[in-house]
């Protein structure tokens, strides 16, 4: 899963994350449904609407069904989803954080709601430390909680206590 150098830091991490073949019954569960779908479309509404709706799950759908390799290494992060594929470069990142299914990399230093549109959702391996620890190699977490709410705290009791004691003067 990695190569190390001389001086012991890792070179290149790489993984392959399969969600169809890692959940058998939730993939069966799921072509069972794509398969009624498609066969409601096409009794209904005709064989193109039913290849319209076929492309349709398979854009949304591919990368649950195909495999995901992920390499980081010291260019940045590759995503090859088998359609397409793309190196994003380390600088382009400023921090990560956790999520139920792997890890975001955003190019945010704080957190915001942009985080999912502008991130790298990576999904983790089974073991995840190796990954998480390059991770934390790269973009160093922050020391605050997830929602920055001690900063933000600190700076509204300092804005609180400012105008307690304008009101006061007055």
């Amino acid at each position: 899963m990695e190569l190390t150098g001389a001086s012991g830091e890792v070179k290149k991490l790489e993984w392959r994350v399969f969600r169809a073949k890692e959940t058998p019954v939730r993939t069966a569960i799921a072509g069972v449904f794509i398969a009624a779908f498609l066969g409601f479309t096409f009794w209904y509404f005709g064989v193109l609407l039913a290849i319209v709706a076929l492309l349709a799950l398979f854009v949304a759908l591919h990368t649950y069904f195909l495999p995901v390799r992920y390499v980081l290494d010291g260019e940045g992060i590759t995503v090859d989803k088998r359609i397409f594929s793309h190196t994003y470069p380390w600088d382009q990142f400023r921090r990560w954080f956790r999520t139920t299914g792997g890890v975001v990399v955003s190019p945010f230093s704080r957190r915001t709601f942009l985080d999912n549109f502008r991130g790298v959702h990576l999904l983790l391996p089974r073991d995840p430390a190796a990954v998480l620890a390059h991770l934390e190699r790269r973009l160093p977490a922050r020391k605050r909680g997830p929602l920055d709410t001690e900063g933000r705290r600190a700076t509204m009791d300092a804005e609180d206590s400012q105008d307690e004691t304008e009101t006061t003067k007055e």
